[in-house]
């Protein structure tokens, strides 16, 4: 899985994601069944949040159901090896402040089936044939990706929010997710991957913000920087280094690379 905000790290592409029409904008999972819809969504909300989490934040995160399913390193960044392994969690046994650490238990799976975590016996913290949950080696540490949620929340309401719901903390506090996307983007990019209290439908703010950015081209004036007051045709003639910087440094607008192309062609015609 990855994904895409304007530096997403290992997630799924857009493809991945699954949108859900529901009365309401958000989804709010009390201790009724989930549909598999919504817990793909909530899935890939949690999942903005890595490498932070480590399984009793997951835990946490998806309303304390159990069983789940987490892979740590799925992006092979410690080796490939990782990309075949996952763990099935049953049990888990926080403490610290907060719950945020602790131990979790349960069963060892590569490429899919149950099976041995070693073939060295010292190192084998799971067997095949083992009936009862065994502790799961880091599960305090981060880099954790959930995968599957198989059981159901049990105390608390994971809420996943959509565009027209309001943040209920910081300095946004009170103001919906969509108005967040107009004015303050990298805000939401912040919130969205780094802070453990907010979660939103992925697709539908992805899409939104994509809705958002403005198409410049040639003709367009330069609003602020240096070059205020310019055209952005003229600032292409003498600096279009500068442009290109703007632009990937900027999430609000693109530049119409091809309308200059063709605008350079036609003044050659001519």
């Amino acid at each position: 899985m990855c994904f895409t905000f304007r530096f997403f790290i290992v997630c799924a592409d857009r493809s991945h994601f699954h949108s859900l029409n529901l009365q309401s904008s958000s989804l709010s999972i009390m201790n009724d069944n989930m549909t598999e819809e919504e817990k793909s969504k909530l899935v890939d909300a949690v999942n903005c949040k890595f490498p932070h989490n480590n399984i009793m934040e997951l835990y946490y995160n998806i309303g304390r159901a159990l069983p789940f399913t987490a892979q740590r390193f799925p992006d092979g960044r410690v080796s490939d090896w990782y990309r075949s392994q996952y763990v099935q969690v049953v049990k888990v046994k926080p403490h610290g402040k907060y719950g945020k650490y602790g131990k979790a238990f349960g069963f060892y799976y590569r490429n899919g089936e149950r099976a041995d975590s070693s073939d060295i016996e010292g190192l084998c913290w799971c067997k095949k044939e083992d009936q009862e949950p065994q502790e799961i080696p880091n599960s305090g540490c981060g880099s954790w990706m959930l995968l599957d949620i198989q059981g159901e929340p049990s105390l608390d309401n994971p809420k996943v929010l959509g565009l027209d719901d309001v943040i209920d903390f910081g300095k946004y506090k009170g103001v919906t997710i969509r108005e967040v996307i107009e004015k303050d983007w990298q805000y939401i990019e912040w919130a969205v991957l780094q802070s453990q209290r907010l979660y939103v439908d992925v697709e539908a703010v992805i899409s939104y913000h994509e809705s958002c950015i403005v198409s410049l081209k040639p003709s367009d004036v330069m609003q602020f920087g240096k070059y205020k007051g310019q055209s952005l045709a003229s600032v292409y003639a003498t600096d279009a280094q500068y442009l290109r910087w703007l632009e990937s440094n900027n999430d609000s607008f693109r530049i119409d690379w091809d309308s200059f192309q063709t605008q350079i062609q036609n003044c050659k015609d001519e």
